[in-house]
């Protein structure tokens, strides 16, 4: 099976970076910062594929990186330099970040979804549920306002947004329906790759289950792709079949996901494993 897309040598420092932070395989370090330059290496070295319907997990502490990446492939963050090849793009020979503004917008708007862990990244406040969800339909040039609202409400209805709130702000949503809301909005031009930025972070448990509990629906009814960014291992258990995990922007290990957590080789996962299971 061809990939659905492919990341090569992804890199992205933040400062004016040198020969050493900005070259091939810079050394690794205690920290994220260039040893040389002071620069930050928010990523770099960094290498993978998602094939079609797979669920790929990236996993890490605060500042490893990994919300860097997913705003990379979202074409939200400028990188420093690397490939990310995307099949609906000339057939994946194209690297997605030297296309056009065109697009770009088309992969944004159409081929990408993203939900973030806060919020007031994903939704317009001062925009009704419904109004968030049918914006991004109007940005991808649907014009029937019929046809926008049918859709819309039937994937309300997928992600159990009850229709008593679809005219209500999102201020006025519990966070749990926040995120139903984001995952209806990345949902609703029927995108290739679903990006999950700590979906959960800052849930209660029980909120957190029923919103795992959607995504890992939504992975097997609509075989769509997704990659997954978490700090909790066991999220990453239940809805990833491979895992990346990082630290000080560089990938340390990946695998399948019951190998690496159940066998670590690395000693950072190991550190990561024992602090998610006490």
């Amino acid at each position: 099976m061809e990939p659905l897309l492919t990341v090569k040598d992804l890199k992205k420092i933040y400062g004016k970076g040198c020969a050493q932070c900005l070259g091939q395989h810079p050394p690794a370090v205690d920290d994220n910062r260039c040893p040389e330059c002071g620069s930050i290496i928010a990523c770099t070295d960094v290498n993978f594929t998602v094939f079609p319907g797979e669920v790929l997990g990236i996993a890490g502490e605060s500042g490893s990186g990994k919300s860097t990446i997913l705003n990379c492939i979202n074409l939200s963050l400028p990188v420093s330099s690397g490939g990310i090849y995307f099949r609906h793009l000339q057939k994946g020979r194209k690297n997605i970040l030297e296309a056009d503004a065109q697009a770009r917008r088309l992969l944004q708007n159409i081929h990408f979804g993203i939900v973030y862990q806060n919020p007031l990244l994903g939704l317009n406040f001062h925009v009704s549920g419904e109004g968030n969800v049918a914006e991004r339909m109007l940005v991808a040039d649907a014009r029937h306002f019929g046809s926008i609202q049918k859709k819309v409400h039937q994937l309300f209805d997928k992600v159990e947004l009850p229709p008593s709130r679809f005219k209500d702000l999102p201020k006025s949503y519990s966070g749990g329906m926040q995120q139903r809301v984001q995952i209806a909005k990345a949902l609703i031009n029927e995108p290739s790759l679903i990006l999950l930025d700590e979906p959960t972070g800052g849930l209660d448990v029980s909120v957190q289950a029923r919103i795992l509990d959607l995504i890992r629906s939504i992975s097997r009814e609509l075989n769509v792709a997704m990659i997954m960014v978490s700090h909790d291992l066991q999220v990453i258990r239940l809805l990833c079949k491979r895992i990346i995990v990082m630290k000080h922007g560089r990938i340390v290990e990946t695998g399948l996901t019951d190998r690496v957590i159940e066998d670590p080789r690395e000693a950072y996962t190991q550190t990561l494993v024992h602090s998610a299971i006490q």
